[in-house]
């Protein structure tokens, strides 16, 4: 069973949008990541997104991570971590923490120095048990991968993934997706897009 990983988060005290996008600048001029600003508003709630995809060499392929601030979360930036495929895969605790450190937190100390700030991540446990997938769940994933064309996905392949969206309550851990996904044939890179795909569609679902 995978180890369940742990929530990680910054407590900022200026606006939200103003700290992604300063982040955000001090990413692109590091020349370490290729960064990505995104912007979820369906309704009366937003959702905004900073990607950082590491430019150079890493155990972990694929290797970065995101800032997510929601609008009625105010003063609170998550912290995610992400890999195409990690080292071990899926990753432990301690190789979670030391990732979000490495990357984020080095940012974040670079953050601090240019703007006189002290933030820090904060990193605590999850609450609940480990992720278990319903039977739900299960079937409406497997219904999508048995019958999917791996190398390239028709109409109702993708009616399928967003059944999968849609049908279940249950939102599949980002490493956990990839790993099926894999394992059913698609390539790394597919798997990783579909799953930020399947993400950006449950904040979506979140904010109905």
């Amino acid at each position: 069973m995978a180890e369940l990983l742990p929530n990680i988060d910054v407590a900022v005290s200026v606006e939200l949008v103003e700290f992604l996008e300063r982040m955000a600048r001090l990413g692109e001029e590091s020349d370490k990541f290729e960064v990505e600003r995104h912007c979820i508003h369906p309704g009366q709630r937003r959702t905004d997104i900073v990607n950082f995809r590491l430019i150079g060499e890493s155990i972990h392929e694929g290797h970065g991570f995101q800032l997510i601030a929601y609008d009625d979360r105010p003063g609170r930036v998550n912290v995610e971590m992400r890999a195409a495929r990690w080292l071990p895969d899926p990753p432990t605790k301690a190789v979670y923490i030391e990732a979000a450190r490495g990357l984020a937190g080095e940012l974040l100390r670079q953050y601090n120095r240019e703007f006189g700030s002290r933030y820090r991540l904060r990193i605590g446990a999850r609450h609940g048990k480990a992720f278990a997938m319903s039977e739900l769940t299960t079937t409406l994933l497997e219904r999508f991968t048995i019958l999917a064309n791996t190398s390239s996905l028709h109409f109702y392949d993708w009616q399928r993934f967003y059944a999968l969206v849609r049908e279940s309550r249950q939102e599949i851990p980002d490493y956990l997706l990839r790993s099926h996904l894999t394992k059913a044939g698609f390539s790394t890179q597919r798997a990783v897009e579909l799953a930020e795909i399947y993400m950006h569609l449950w904040a979506f679902k979140k904010l109905r």
